[in-house]
């Protein structure tokens, strides 16, 4: 622990129990002269250790003396559970933390005809009113959902399996296309046809090759007689002005689909605030995890890197392709929903989803996923989104007591939720 930071003060709302969960890490062992105060709101948690101050903002108001005793001399880790108050008008609905989350960014929270920009430069990629109108995507299991409903209805034993489901438009293997106005909503970006984007805008290259690759016109074709033949699905996006990479392209035939990532852009919202928030790839990670659980019933992931290629007429080899030595991140949701503070994060209290993690090899990865009795989903991503989300994990851990940061092998952190406005 820093000298900038000698004591670490970490609380958590405990909600099916009313109480807050509250450690503290010093920087030396407690003493007889060590103070814990509790403000008589009831909102404000102080220890007074060594001359050193530190006080965090509580997640729920508690019922406790303003004075509190310190048990466990000589350690340097302490830890404490308080009521939280009978007087405070808490509503079910809070004290019951629901696993269900708001969407980041769902098509009622956006404007029609809004601009999209990356958030970096503001820079337009798609300009304002070219998108008629904002659609929320079905689940990702929705044609197993919709082929089974078919295969069994119970009005209806005169059919055969054999039926041509995906010319009904609902087979496992249909897709949802593109259309030309509308913006279709995922939890993690945005589905959009390329006749609305603005392909001065964008680039299929890193920075290094972007000279070589832009895409000044959309009807431009490869120096290749076999265009289309060579044409690869999943080729990175990138801003042509900044260089983030704002999303991926999906080549099909002769059309193309673009998903933007809701975290590397900004689009106008219906409800206007003088404080805007926007949806940050935490959020979207703890929604996509949520969502993950909620269908296949598994709270284990693994995160695999997208295969994404660059342009094939310029002779570049796949970029972002996992090779046997790559780790993988393997993540654990523990808990869906809670609302912690710590005083190492200043826009405390936050709500979030707490998950272990730990990185594993592809054997073991692969043993996990293929196993009959598996309990652990795949989830792609590109490689650098997931080498984000790393970070952010191993940013979040130092947000608690060393001794609550570590589980077994797994490694404890925290995931932002997005919380409806």
């Amino acid at each position: 622990m820093s000298a900038s930071q000698p004591i670490l003060l970490y609380a958590e709302l405990l909600s099916n129990i009313r109480q807050v969960s509250i450690g503290c890490s010093l920087h030396s062992p407690s003493s007889s002269d060590t103070q814990v105060i509790v403000s008589p709101d009831g909102l404000e948690f102080t220890v007074n250790h060594d001359g050193i101050k530190t006080s965090i903002r509580l997640p729920a108001c508690v019922s406790s003396p303003q004075k509190l005793s310190v048990q466990n001399l000589d350690t340097k880790s302490l830890s404490w559970r308080l009521p939280l108050s009978s007087t405070l008008g808490q509503s079910r609905e809070f004290l019951n933390a629901s696993e269900e989350q708001a969407i980041p960014w769902s098509a009622s929270d956006l404007q029609s005809e809004s601009p999209i920009a990356c958030r970096t430069c503001h820079a337009a990629i798609v300009e304002s009113g070219h998108i008629k109108v904002w659609k929320d995507l079905p689940s990702e299991n929705w044609a197993e959902m919709m082929e089974f409903w078919h295969c069994h209805k119970p009005h209806d034993h005169g059919h055969g399996h054999g039926d041509d489901l995906t010319s009904k438009g609902y087979g496992a293997s249909s897709r949802i296309s593109a259309q030309s106005g509308v913006g279709f909503v995922d939890l993690t970006s945005f589905l959009l046809s390329e006749t609305d984007i603005s392909m001065s805008a964008i680039t299929h290259s890193p920075p290094s090759l972007e000279s070589h690759n832009r895409i000044d016109d959309p009807d431009k074709k490869p120096q290749n007689d076999e265009s289309h033949d060579l044409q690869v699905t999943n080729l990175p996006v990138f801003c042509s002005n900044c260089h983030n990479q704002c999303g991926v392209m999906d080549s099909q035939g002769s059309s193309a689909s673009f998903s933007l990532f809701k975290w590397q852009v900004h689009v106008n919202e219906k409800t206007l605030s003088d404080s805007e928030i926007l949806p940050t790839l935490s959020h979207c990670v703890s929604a996509m995890l949520l969502a993950t659980r909620a269908r296949s019933g598994c709270s284990k992931s693994i995160m695999i890197p997208m295969k994404q290629q660059a342009p094939p007429t310029q002779g570049i080899p796949p970029v972002n392709s996992i090779t046997e030595s790559e780790s993988l991140l393997n993540i654990w949701v523990w808990n869906t929903s809670i609302t912690f503070s710590s005083s190492m994060e200043a826009r405390s209290p936050i709500k979030a989803m707490k998950v272990f993690y730990r990185m594993v090899g592809q054997d073991e990865a692969n043993k996990m996923l293929d196993s009959m009795t598996s309990d652990v989903q795949d989830i792609t991503l590109p490689a650098d989104v997931i080498n984000t989300i790393i970070h952010i994990l191993r940013s979040s851990s130092p947000l608690l007591p060393q001794s609550n940061q570590q589980y077994l092998n797994w490694t404890v952190g925290l995931l932002e939720k997005w919380e409806e406005r």
